[in-house]
């Protein structure tokens, strides 16, 4: 799988990242994992995914920079 970043909330070392999948039109969202049994309970996931917390600002700037 080719990942090319797409935008970061730092300049270096591990952080908040989205990485475009290439050839799929599909994202991975690096984050901070959700730990959190109410959110978890609301999210009511499947045992084959997991839930990431990435700033606002993140989305927005991917949005501005990558949707335009």
């Amino acid at each position: 799988m080719k990942l090319n970043q797409l935008a970061s909330e730092c300049d270096e070392g591990p952080c908040p990242t989205v990485w475009a999948v290439e050839g799929t039109g599909s994202v991975l969202v690096q984050g901070f994992k959700v730990d959190d049994e109410e959110a978890l309970t609301t999210m009511q996931l499947p045992n084959n995914e997991t839930a990431v917390r990435i700033p606002m600002s993140l989305i927005l700037r991917v949005a501005r920079e990558h949707l335009a």
